[in-house]
C-alpha cells in the first residue's frame, strides 16, 4: 500500500518537523542541505524535500535548485528499498520537478542501487541522455571522533607556513585553477559560507580545501611544490573543526578507484566508512545530459 501522492516539504517550519530523521551516517548528505535550508545557510539554494510510503518504505527525494549551478537531486529511504516501487516515486518526483523533460536532466547523489534503478526507468521511458558518473565510497565522524577532534590540537606548521580562511580575489582564482568545472561565483560562495580553509608560505597559496553544498568536505588540494609537509591532514582537520563548530557532522566522499586515498582514510581513523552489513556503501554522483535524439518522453 502506498500514500495518495508525493508529500511535500516546502518551507522551513515543514523541513524542521522531519530533519532530524537524517542524522544516520548514510542520510548525511541529506540531513546538511536541509539543515542549511532551515538556517538559511546558503541562500543562492532552494531545497525542497518530497517524501512518499509504499509497503512500509519511505523514500525521500530531495530537489536542490541553485542559481550558479544545475539543480541536484538527492535520494534516500527508509525501510527496504524495492525498486519497483521506487521508480513508481520516482516518476511522480520527476513530473513534479520537471526532470527529463525538454534540457531539464537530473543530476543526482545516491547509493548505487538508486542510479541501477534510473538505468532503468530510462530505457523504459526511452529516454537517451549522456551519464558522466562518479562513485565514491563515503566517510563520516561517529560520535567519539567528533569529540576528540573538536578539542584537537594538531600541532604547528613547518616554518613560514600559516592556515586561515579564504580571503582575496587571487585566492578564489588560484582555487578556480584547480577546480574541474570552474564557476567563479559558486566558488566564492562556497568558500564564503562553507567550512573551508587555505594554507600559506607566508603570502604565496599552498593548498586548501572546501565544503560541498550537501555538506561533505571536498577539494582537498596542496601544491606540487608544498607537498611532503603533511599540510592536508592539518588542513582536514582544520576544516573538520570548522564543521563541527557550525553544527556540520565532518563527512567525504572518496572515489572508489582511489584506492590510495581510501586506505589513508580507513588508517587514519579520522572517519569510518559507511557500510550496509560489513560492506562499504557506494553512492553515485550522477550527472544526466541530453543525447542529440533526447526528449522522447514528456
Amino acid at each position: 500500500m502506498s500514500s495518495a501522492t508525493l508529500k511535500a516539504y516546502t518551507t522551513q517550519k515543514a523541513l524542521k518537523t522531519v530533519v532530524e530523521n537524517f542524522r544516520k551516517p548514510r542520510q548525511l548528505f541529506m540531513y546538511h542541505p536541509i539543515q542549511f535550508e532551515i538556517n538559511g545557510t546558503f541562500p543562492t539554494t532552494k531545497t525542497a524535500l518530497f517524501s512518499k510510503n509504499v509497503n512500509g518504505t519511505t523514500y525521500w527525494m530531495a530537489n536542490m535548485t541553485n542559481v550558479y549551478e544545475r539543480d541536484r537531486q538527492i535520494l534516500t529511504h527508509d525501510g527496504k528499498f524495492r525498486e519497483e516501487d521506487f521508480l513508481a516515486v520516482f516518476d511522480e518526483f520527476c513530473k513534479q520537478n520537471g526532470l527529463f523533460v525538454g534540457s531539464n536532466t537530473p543530476s543526482t547523489v545516491a547509493e548505487r542501487c538508486y542510479t541501477q534503478a534510473i538505468e532503468k526507468y530510462m530505457k523504459k521511458n526511452k529516454i537517451e541522455a549522456q551519464v558522466n558518473n562518479k562513485s565514491s565510497h563515503f566517510f563520516a565522524m561517529n560520535e567519539s571522533q567528533m569529540f576528540k577532534y573538536r578539542h584537537y590540537e594538531d600541532g604547528s606548521l613547518p616554518d613560514g607556513y600559516s592556515i586561515n580562511v579564504p580571503e582575496s580575489v587571487d585566492d578564489v582564482s588560484q582555487i578556480l585553477g584547480s577546480s574541474v568545472a570552474p564557476n567563479a561565483k559558486l566558488v566564492e560562495e562556497k568558500l564564503r559560507r562553507f567550512p573551508s580553509l587555505c594554507v600559506r608560505k607566508g603570502d604565496e597559496l599552498a593548498g586548501f580545501i572546501s565544503s560541498e553544498t550537501h555538506g561533505a568536505l571536498a577539494h582537498l588540494h596542496v601544491f606540487d611544490s608544498h607537498r611532503g609537509k603533511n599540510l592536508g591532514e592539518k588542513l582536514e582537520i582544520g576544516a573538520a573543526k570548522m564543521a563541527i563548530e557550525n553544527g556540520i557532522r565532518p563527512c567525504k566522499f572518496i572515489d572508489t578507484t582511489n584506492e590510495f586515498f581510501l586506505e589513508k582514510a580507513k588508517k587514519s581513523k579520522m572517519m569510518d566508512v559507511v557500510e550496509s552489513n560489513g560492506t562499504p556503501l557506494v553512492f553515485d554522483q550522477n550527472v544526466y545530459s541530453p543525447a542529440s535524439n533526447y526528449g522522447a518522453y514528456q
